[in-house]
């Protein structure tokens, strides 16, 4: 892993748990939003920019706190093939949880799908931000209530709080080293680093986790357990950064048919 792409998640890792505001409760703003200031511009903008989500691979970082459960960070490769393929690979098995996080992009491609409303302007540590819900339609959905923190006048998603019927509630944070996005509505806006909070009983738990994640010297064994995520009880923080190596160029494209044919 590139030397410069560690020490970026690292500090977006810092970053985002550095204040008080825990995640997906920000302060509430009684002042009305502006920019992008209603449900149907947040929407159409959400729309543009996962349609322009096609082909993706990037070099990931993953990082996990789990209460009781000692987990060295691990290195892997992700491939993404739009519309729902989505394949994790590390020499070492990966604690992640069960939300694929490109599923969000999918989900918003179609907005016939869901009901949108503005519920009004928050902040997100630092940022400002407007709050909108997003209700899925149709009966029987796994999808139950999305909420998105997005910045006002481009709806790039800075926080999300999404709730299943299979996963339960799974809060994220997105980071991302450019503070202005693209100036084209449909371009590629993708986090650097993105920050899971959910119940330990949502991750996919290996059954092999205590012999291959927690394998090390007899002195690492010995240190004291550092934990940058500071997970509560009960709860889980999985930190994902991502260096893009490929985006809509085909990579994953090639790799799936690769996979296939093997």
């Amino acid at each position: 892993m590139h030397g410069s792409f560690r020490l970026v998640f690292v500090g977006l890792v810092c970053l985002g748990w550095s204040g008080s505001m825990p995640l997906a409760h920000a302060q509430k703003s009684a002042s009305a939003a502006t920019g992008l200031n209603n449900a149907e511009a947040l929407v159409d903008r959400l729309v543009q920019r996962s349609l322009s989500l096609r082909d993706l691979a990037a070099e990931v970082q993953v990082q996990a706190d789990v209460p009781r459960v000692k987990i060295r960070p691990l290195s892997a490769t992700m491939h993404y093939l739009a519309p729902d393929r989505f394949h994790l690979q590390s020499p070492r098995l990966a604690l992640l949880p069960r939300q694929n996080p490109m599923e969000l992009f999918e989900f918003l491609k179609k907005p016939d799908g869901y009901r949108s409303m503005l519920m009004g302007e928050d902040q997100v540590g630092r940022q400002r931000a407007v709050l909108l819900s997003l209700l899925p339609t149709g009966t029987g959905q796994d999808w139950q209530l999305i909420r998105l923190w997005l910045q006002p006048s481009t709806a790039r998603i800075l926080q999300a709080e999404i709730t299943r019927r299979s996963l339960g509630t799974v809060q994220m944070q997105y980071f991302y080293r450019s503070a202005i996005p693209p100036a084209d509505p449909a371009g590629l806006d993708l986090p650097d680093s993105l920050l899971f909070e959910m119940d330990a009983s949502s991750l996919k738990l290996p059954k092999a986790l205590t012999a291959d994640l927690h394998r090390g010297s007899p002195k690492e064994g010995q240190k004291a357990a550092q934990r940058p995520l500071q997970a509560p009880d009960g709860k889980a923080r999985v930190a994902m950064g991502f260096r893009w190596i490929s985006k809509n160029q085909g990579a994953a494209a090639r790799f799936f048919k690769t996979q296939k044919a093997g």
